[in-house]
Formats: structure tokens, C-alpha cells, sequence
């Protein structure tokens, strides 16, 4: 199998918006390898995390009082 395009990710916490949109383009990316997908070729980081938002979203706006997010960097 192609080196995927998102590294490894040991822990995660979904309720933070950044950890749920990563984890959201990692199932994508995985979708798209086992339909025949060559990463870098049929697709991109950014197609992922187009792919990956509406879920993300979905997700976020069903759980927005538990959900935590970035809000200064």
C-alpha cells in the first residue's frame, strides 16, 4: 500500500474541533485507499479535509455544548 498522506495519530481527543476534523480526513483517506486511491495522485491533503468538513461539521453541530475549539493561538 502508498505511504498515506496523513501521518499517524497515536491519541486524539475528538471533542477538540481540530482533533474531530483530523480524525473525520484520516476515515476518508482510509475510504479512498481501500476504493483503489493513490494518495498524492488521485488526491490531495486539502481534498481530504473538503471531503472530511461536512462530517466534522455534522458532528459539531450536534454536540456544540461538549465541543471545545481554539479560540487564540
Amino acid at each position: 500500500m502508498s505511504e498515506k498522506l496523513l501521518r499517524d495519530i497515536e491519541t486524539t481527543k475528538p471533542e477538540h474541533l481540530d482533533d474531530l476534523f483530523l480524525v473525520m480526513a484520516k476515515n476518508v483517506e482510509d475510504g479512498l485507499i481501500k476504493g483503489g486511491a493513490r494518495p498524492g495522485i488521485d488526491y490531495s491533503i486539502l481534498d481530504l479535509y473538503q471531503l472530511a468538513q461536512p462530517f466534522a461539521l455534522e458532528i459539531f453541530k450536534k454536540n456544540i455544548e461538549t465541543m471545545t475549539y481554539a479560540v487564540r493561538w
